[in-house]
């Protein structure tokens, strides 16, 4: 084989210097027209598109020439257009049953394609949004409504339709097994006009894949059944635990493989939400195995239906490549390789076995997964990379993300750890993604729930002296505590009239000695908490008088410990002592200075100056603590220092003002109102937001720099950005992605909540293992080629001996080399043109929680024995 040591003049097996060509033009699939969805896979599959057709749906949205039905038939279109030998129906939301309506039942694309475009075409806005029946009615379709009773798996390939099951669904499967009654599971199905339908199921035979697309500018309602409905129960709508269960049980139990054994016929569903944004929806396809995208004009509705194209085809390219063998000729004693992958947790393996004296496959001899899976510690795995950078990272501070003053970082292929990685490799695996100009998204943590680090509404963000995070979460009425890299630590609270408990909680605050100021909307009062939840002090009480507070909203406390505190409906500022006793207030509504239109958040900062954000006046007002007017800036607009509703503020320790917009980003000022620099926008992804409701800044000084909070609410979930110049950024994250990398697997759950996996080695999908044996090249001596003691035939017979491996490239961003004989993993590579701090790319995003399918390594190696005319390193 071969080392990282010197090479020395001579013939080397050279496999690494043809890894290059494993990151192929498969990292971007291309059109799916020139991809047939079916590649190997055995029955083409059925696509359901279900497209929202309530009354919102033709409202005309401003600056688009198109009504959204309009954008969303010619989208759907679009995608049918790039596809072929696939089956497909259409449905939409029913006026008769809550539930949904079967349009056009599943049919083959190319012969029907009219068939099925004018069904799409003739969908009208009209009613309301039943997701949730209109999901449990399409499982009933897929099970069957009409037709021969229980037929089997189809012996025909042209089968179009396939009768009905009836008998028991088995729910849980996999872990607690149990039958019910179908009419108890799915007792009803779709309509046909105002008509129950009666169509027969379209799954023909057992390795048919059906998907639904499921496409909505409205909120779910509507409920389930029974069985349905408690199928998840984590899951905290019927519509999430109705995508989960569809996608776990068995549609069509009378159909097994062709050699009596059972199979799973299954349904995967995407959504997409067309001008909304819904932690609802992405649940739904995260639990019904399939994708979440938004979209909100018709070029983004376009992208998301190509995406969802994109995932089909790699759900439905069949699960295993050619055979890959040690011999050339085929005999007895022959060892052969295949390469297989899992669509459903996009995992991959190599499984070796042999040929027998009559030429047929034995058993397995062994597993590369399961080797690697079962290795003993993941540090000492040989792992490589390669660093295109002249200079290493240099460190001014301990700790510092950019690395240490002692970086081994240096030009080449380079040993894959944290000191020997490039300033990009390590913004990289620190997730370092720019939200815009000076800032980077760092982490994200929480998401729809009411257990520790979960949040119902995320309502406002503080930080303490030790950079301690505390949330205020309006729906579950509690205060969580974090550390400020989102590690739960404690929470307290709970709707009650309890010293502990809290009444609809929206503002939040901390002081000098880190105590905690809560603001309760629902009981027009104040709590003061010790860092750890005891309650200190209670103020307020609803009214108006100057002792009371009529609808408090936030709450600021300035270096004396009086409290200024922000009355929504009453357009004031009160201002408190430390005991909370009245001293004075300002304000009044309208629109001239020193007047307010709902304020909703306010800051104090070192200076003593006081920042309110006047939301519906579009602007920031400045005062001093006795609320003598001082400054003004913004006004209704997207321009940079213009604002679309300003909620949250917040200042740093240069007195800068940061203000959170409820239309999704951050703008940064000076303490005069100059614009600095902005960043967000609309969406789930890292760095975009749903509606963000409050700003926190901790400031650590030089070296622990400043880092920002937002609670991003309809995301459900506080995102940390942090400046890369002067600022610090925690290495821990980053090395922690390193191991994860590596094998590691202790923060898939717990810790940073990376991606959870099923198994370490990544689907294998373009890429074809190939065999590395003994030198057998035909190479002459002279003329091009070395001759003498250098000669090719020279270097074969004292390599004649030379340990059998098998390459490899895998979607983990890895090509592998695993030992023929045992299946021992001997090197794994990291190409460095795979690194990026792009969205959605690089190596951290494989770590991502929510991460969608891409190709990485998936070329098939080249191999080559390779003569070196010169010494080098």
């Amino acid at each position: 084989m071969f080392s990282l040591k010197h090479f020395h003049r001579g013939w080397v097996g050279a496999l690494g210097l043809f890894i290059a060509s494993l990151t192929t033009a498969l990292a971007d699939p291309g059109p799916l027209a020139q991809a047939p969805i079916l590649t190997s896979a055995a029955s083409a599959p059925n696509i359901l598109i279900v497209v929202d057709d309530s009354g919102s749906m033709g409202w005309r949205r401003s600056g688009q020439p198109k009504r959204p039905m309009q954008q969303a038939q010619d989208a759907a279109i679009s995608l049918l257009d790039s596809l072929s030998n696939v089956r497909v129906g259409v449905a939409s939301f029913s006026r008769y049953n809550f539930g949904g309506e079967l349009d056009q039942p599943v049919v083959d694309l190319d012969t029907n394609r009219a068939l099925i475009y004018k069904a799409i075409r003739d969908l009208t806005p009209r009613g309301g949004t039943p997701l949730v029946g209109t999901l449990q009615h399409m499982g009933r379709y897929l099970v069957g409504l009409g037709g021969t009773v229980n037929p089997g798996n189809s012996s025909s390939s042209s089968c179009t339709t396939n009768g009905q099951f009836r008998g028991d669904l088995i729910l849980h499967p996999d872990d607690a097994p149990r039958a019910y009654p179908l009419s108890e599971v799915l007792p009803s199905g779709p309509n046909k006009s105002w008509r129950r339908s009666t169509a027969p199921s379209p799954i023909c035979h057992w390795c048919q894949k059906n998907f639904l697309i499921l496409l909505t500018d409205g909120w779910g309602w509507g409920n389930a059944s029974r069985p349905l409905r408690d199928y998840c129960p984590t899951c905290y709508h019927p519509l999430i635990s109705v995508a989960a269960a569809l996608n776990d049980i068995d549609l069509r139990p009378d159909i097994d493989e062709f050699d009596g054994s059972e199979s799973k016929n299954n349904l995967v569903t995407y959504t997409i939400g067309f001008h909304t944004s819904q932690t609802l929806l992405k649940e739904t396809a995260k639990k019904g195995g399939g994708l979440y995208f938004e979209a909100d004009n018709e070029a983004e509705l376009k992208a998301a239906f190509g995406k969802i194209g994109e995932d089909i085809l790699a759900h439905t390219s069949g699960s295993a490549s050619a055979a890959t063998f040690s011999t050339s000729l085929l005999q007895s004693g022959t060892d052969l390789y295949l390469t297989t992958f899992n669509t459903e947790h996009w995992t991959g393996d190599v499984i070796a076995g042999r040929l027998d004296a009559k030429g047929r496959p034995g058993p397995a001899r062994w597993s590369a997964a399961h080797q690697l899976d079962h290795a003993s510690d993941p540090e000492t795995r040989t792992m490589l990379t390669w660093n295109s950078e002249d200079t290493p990272p240099v460190s001014t501070c301990p700790g510092s993300s950019k690395a240490s003053t002692a970086s081994k970082a240096r030009p080449g292929g380079v040993p894959f750890r944290w000191d020997y990685l490039s300033t990009l490799q390590q913004r990289d695996l620190l997730g370092q993604a720019s939200a815009s100009g000076n800032l980077v998204y760092e982490r994200k943590w929480g998401r729809a729930g009411s257990g520790n680090g979960q949040f119902g509404l995320p309502f406002d963000v503080a930080t303490d002296s030790k950079g301690n995070v505390y949330v205020v979460d309006y729906d579950n009425h509690l205060v969580q505590k974090f550390d400020r890299d989102g590690s739960f630590l404690t929470q307290w609270g709970g709707l009650g009239s309890g010293s502990q408990h809290l009444d609809h909680p929206v503002g939040i605050a901390t002081d000098k000695d880190d105590n905690i100021y809560v603001v309760q909307h629902g009981s027009h009062s104040i709590k003061k908490f010790s860092p750890t939840g005891d309650l200190l002090a209670s103020f307020g009480g609803y009214g108006l008088e100057p002792s009371q507070m009529y609808y408090p909203f936030d709450v600021a406390v300035d270096a004396s410990g009086n409290l200024y505190v922000v009355e929504i409906q009453n357009h004031r500022i009160k201002v408190f002592d430390a005991a909370g006793r009245y001293l004075r207030e300002w304000g009044g509504k309208g629109s001239g200075a020193g007047r307010f239109w709902t304020p909703n958040r306010i800051a104090i900062d070192f200076g003593g100056n006081v920042y309110v954000s006047d939301y519906v006046n579009h602007r920031i007002q400045k005062f001093d603590t006795e609320g003598n007017f001082l400054a003004q800036w913004g006004s209704y607009g997207t321009a940079d220092g213009q604002f679309r509703y300003p909620y949250g503020v917040a200042t740093d320790g240069s007195g800068n003002v940061f203000v959170v917009e409820y239309f999704n980003r951050v703008q940064q000022f000076d303490a005069a109102g100059n614009f600095i620099e902005k960043w967000g926008s609309v969406g789930s992804g890292d760095g975009q937001f749903r509606y963000p409701r409050g700003i926190a800044v901790f400031d650590g000084g030089v070296c622990e720099g400043s880092s920002f909070f937002v609670a991003d609410a309809y995301n459900h979930r506080i995102q940390k950005f942090s400046s890369p110049g002067s600022s610090h950024i925690s290495a821990a994250i980053g090395k922690a992605r390193l191991r994860y990398l590596r094998g590691e697997r202790s923060n898939e759950k717990g810790g940073w909540g990376f991606r959870e996996r099923e198994s370490l080695l990544g689907d294998i999908i373009h890429s074809s293992a190939v065999f590395i044996g003994k030198p057998s090249l035909k190479w002459p001596a002279g003329g091009a080629f070395p001759s003498g003691t250098q000669a090719y035939s020279r270097f074969a017979r004292d390599h004649h001996g030379r340990q059998g491996v098998v390459a490899v490239g895998a979607n983990d961003g890895m090509l592998h080399l695993f030992a023929a004989d045992t299946g021992k993993e001997l090197l794994a590579y990291l190409p460095g043109n795979l690194f990026s701090t792009a969205k959605s790319q690089g190596y951290h995003y494989l770590t991502d929680p929510d991460y969608s399918h891409r190709y990485y390594v998936d070329g098939t190696p080249a191999v080559s024995d390779v003569f070196i005319p010169s010494r080098f390193s």
